[in-house]
């Protein structure tokens, strides 16, 4: 927790759930409450969510908009820059002549930086710039927003749940090509199904024979992965009906990428950008060794079609969430991992799927499309290199962090 999760660069929140001076959200960076705001000039900042006089949470609610938060336990008030800018009874209460009240502010956040959008903070300093952090799997975070003449948005509205096993079985199944066919057999089954009526009113993407279908994965610096196939029906996708204004804009191979091609992003630890079965974020963290907290937002192009937003947002309960048809799955193989972890006598995993047939470097498509920092390109979605680049990075973080006078 204190090394991945406090320790270096996390995934926050989007710009358009704070877009107004003033607004702001409550959130977690590891352990520590987090309040993720804009100052009355609109700029991000963000500060540790507890008063700067006791300690007590300053603002306990999920989201909303103040110039000056007031802590409800004995009321000091600070500015929304942080500022501390009230003490209640100062002048009668007696302080000592060294009571500074400038050195009572709320405690920032070293380091809060946004990347198309995307807000991203640190605990530390000694981070390198968040785009540099991010490096080549920056282009796939360009590939979403590029899809969206104005910019996207995360449609109001979250799903949060909480499951029974590690954060990295999580971070893990967003990058898991090879668990589809077995694991959500039952809503392949549902789509085809579905497919067979004169209409169907959801639009469902169907994950059916994606092993039979071109796809792969790509590994970037810093444990980011991508995840990508052909799509079954481009036309399911909401976005298919952008397709001519894209290819007015973008070459012919980038909108493939765009309209053709399912892709999970995973931006290491805590972050996946998922255009699949729906467009949404998943967004997870440890609660402890044996707990997760997953939140989902569904995103989409600012100013679409009404009917567009509607098939985008039956996707996303269709699939996702503990509501969907899909996720429940998943979770129940999640408990079953970990509770298969306690078989000690049996040590270790085994992630070699796919390893005799990777590419060192990136592959022919990634050269063609201009896909940058590329550190090894998989053959087939159901490879399993991906966690192997995961884990790498845990356990490099872990080494490096734990090493006297890194932080």
């Amino acid at each position: 927790m204190e090394h991945i999760f406090e320790g270096g660069w996390i995934y926050l929140a989007h710009e358009s759930q704070i877009p107004r001076p003033n607004d702001y959200l409550t959130t977690t960076m590891g352990r520590q409450p987090i309040i993720l705001n804009r100052d009355r000039h609109g700029r991000i900042g963000a500060f540790l969510n507890a008063c700067a006089h006791r300690g007590a949470t300053l603002c306990r609610d999920r989201a909303g908009r103040r110039p000056v938060f007031s802590c409800p336990f004995h009321g000091w008030s600070y500015a929304s820059s942080g500022e501390l800018l009230d003490v209640r009874d100062e002048k009668s209460a007696g302080y000592p002549a060294q009571f500074d009240r400038g050195a009572y502010g709320l405690t920032r956040v070293p380091r809060v930086e946004s990347y198309r959008g995307f807000i991203f903070g640190s605990l530390v300093d000694n981070v390198p710039p968040l785009e540099e952090h991010l490096g080549g799997a920056a282009w796939f975070v360009d590939l979403i927003v590029d899809q969206a003449p104005d910019g996207i948005e995360m449609v109001p509205g979250r799903c949060t749940y909480i499951y029974h096993g590690n954060w990295k079985l999580q971070a893990e199944n967003g990058a898991d090509g090879y668990h589809v066919a077995t694991v959500h057999a039952n809503y392949v089954a549902v789509q085809q199904r579905r497919k067979a009526r004169t209409t169907d009113r959801i639009g469902a993407i169907t994950p059916g024979g994606v092993g039979a279908r071109a796809g792969g994965f790509y590994a970037f610096d810093n444990g980011h992965v991508m995840l990508w196939s052909e799509r079954a029906s481009p036309k399911d996708s909401p976005n298919h009906v952008l397709d001519a204004q894209l290819r007015e804009r973008w070459p012919g191979e980038r909108v493939d990428w765009m309209l053709s091609r399912s892709r999970n992003l995973g931006l290491y630890p805590n972050l996946f950008l998922i255009d699949s079965m729906s467009s949404h974020i998943r967004q997870f963290r440890p609660i402890a060794v044996d707990r997760t907290e997953v939140t989902t937002y569904c995103y989409a192009p600012v100013g679409e079609a009404p009917s567009a937003r509607a098939r985008r947002i039956r996707q996303f309960e269709d699939f996702y969430n503990p509501s969907g048809l899909a996720t429940p799955d998943d979770l129940a193989e999640f408990q079953a991992c970990q509770i298969g972890f306690q078989a000690r006598g049996r040590r270790w995993n085994d992630l070699s799927r796919g390893a005799a047939h990777e590419i060192p470097g990136p592959d022919e498509l990634a050269r063609t499309s201009g896909i940058p920092g590329v550190r090894r390109s998989g053959r087939q979605i159901a490879d399993e290199g991906l966690f192997v680049e995961q884990h790498g990075a845990w356990q490099q973080l872990l080494l490096e962090r734990m090493r006297p006078g890194s932080r």
